[in-house]
């Protein structure tokens, strides 16, 4: 372990050595191993043109892998032997392919020939593993002639390192969701492997679990895509297993519309929070009679929020992104919302105003739903704070609300007509008047 100068940082990066201004990995070898491998020591010299944190520990990983390979480890992965292969290879200055790589015999030469010298150490080194039948060391001298297969873990990786959001740990995080499930399903093999029966198996087995139908398609993009950027990447003369995956109907689970709220249970709700209020109940209160998605009120900042006026504005910002364009708007909050605000923002000494929700680089718009969810459940069973939506749309029908005015109030978009986009609009007034009409009815 020495320390790296990286322009004007200095760190220190566990296995990083300098020689005379050469960046080299350097470990030493378990003495139980010293014998079997042949060294004491490894010394390999980094790529200029990678980070040298970034390939110390990558090697680092792939040296535990060979040492645990050659204590005969039955827990080995797949990635783990793969990792164990290369870094055997790398130890003798060797990359996958190189037994493709002859040297050509001078003219006039006379007498036996080896075109593979480069090659004598490393055989020599993994011959007795080899015949054992150590993974590791077979799939190493596999790897000589033909690159070793990218197995579906290393996959994802290619996909993040070629994504327009590679650095957003949110959308990443939950991408890999989705990801793990098919190797939870298929194992860690190889992505060659993954032909359409298996495309099928998977998006069967996710129905067969009680997922919807457009969850499961949700799923089946996610995993389109790495397929198709491994495939340009890496690249891949494969087609992909996924492309046009369909949800047949005799598989397709019946779509559970989400019910809105009944005016009484809506009551129970609103009064249970006025009871208790906390922040998460002054949460549940301004959702519900805005009807916004629960990411674009969880997100509220100081400066969205005209309490003399008595309206949120919805804006997108670094920490909350909005859905599309038609989500700008301003909504205006009825008394017992703007109640509810008041006395959140008085005890919110932050820059947001539902802070507990705003600690990290993104909203956690996950963590409000499962903590409201939990505990509306508890009152009104099987509906979850999305139906505060579903609510909005059927009180503003009740009330006859024109239809272009509860798109606005809502945020829901028109693409049907291009006119809707005309103007600046209906005014916050009108939007109050709509929204009085359509709550009239609740009283606290």
């Amino acid at each position: 372990m020495a320390a790296a100068k990286f322009g004007s940082i200095t760190v220190i990066v566990k296995g990083y050595y300098s020689n005379n201004g050469k960046a080299y990995f350097q470990r030493a070898v378990p003495p139980d191993l010293v014998a079997r491998f042949g060294k004491s020591k490894i010394s390999i010299p980094l790529d200029e043109g990678i980070h040298a944190a970034v390939q110390c520990e990558r090697l680092t990983q792939r040296f535990k892998a060979l040492f645990r390979s050659l204590r005969n480890d039955p827990q080995l992965t797949a990635p783990d032997i793969k990792a164990a292969a290369l870094a055997w290879l790398g130890t003798y200055g060797l990359t996958q392919g190189d037994a493709n790589h002859l040297t050509l015999m001078p003219s006039n030469w006379e007498g036996t020939f080896d075109p593979t010298p480069h090659l004598n150490a490393f055989h020599e080194a993994v011959e007795d593993d080899y015949r054992a039948g150590n993974p590791a060391a077979i799939a190493a001298v596999t790897a000589l002639r033909k690159p070793l297969p990218v197995l579906l873990s290393e996959a994802f990786e290619v996909y993040v390192a070629n994504h327009k959001k590679g650095n957003d740990k949110d959308f990443i995080f939950a991408q890999r969701q989705h990801w793990k499930k098919l190797i939870g399903f298929l194992g860690d093999i190889s992505v060659e492997s993954v032909d359409r029966e298996k495309a099928r198996n998977f998006r069967d087995f996710r129905l067969s679990t009680g997922i919807k139908g457009t969850s499961v398609e949700r799923e089946l993009t996610v995993v389109k895509a790495v397929f198709n950027v491994v495939r340009r990447e890496i690249p891949l003369t494969m087609n992909n297993p996924f492309e046009s995956l369909t949800i047949p109907l005799n598989l397709e689970n019946p779509e559970e519309e989400r019910d809105p709220y009944t005016r009484a249970e809506l009551t129970t709700l609103v009064e249970a929070a006025l009871r208790l209020d906390d922040e998460r109940r002054r949460l549940m209160i301004v959702l519900a009679l805005t009807g916004a998605r629960l990411a674009e009120i969880v997100g509220l900042r100081r400066q969205d929020i005209d309490l003399e006026i008595g309206l949120i504005e919805i804006t997108p910002h670094a920490k909350r992104r909005l859905k599309n364009k038609a989500s700008e708007r301003q909504i205006p909050l009825l008394p017992i919302a703007l109640e509810a605000m008041k006395r959140q923002l008085s005890e919110a000494n932050d820059t947001f105003a539902f802070p507990s929700y705003n600690k990290h680089t993104k909203t956690s718009s996950d963590s409000a739903s499962a903590a409201l969810n939990k505990w509306a459940k508890g009152a009104v069973p099987d509906k979850t704070m999305h139906c505060f939506r579903h609510t909005l749309r059927d009180q503003l029908r009740e009330v006859s609300c024109p239809e272009a005015v509860s798109k606005e109030i809502g945020g829901w978009s028109n693409v049907q007509d291009v006119s809707a986009g005309y103007g600046k609009g209906s005014s916050i007034d009108v939007k109050r008047k709509w929204l009085l009409d359509a709550y009239g009815w609740l009283t606290a």
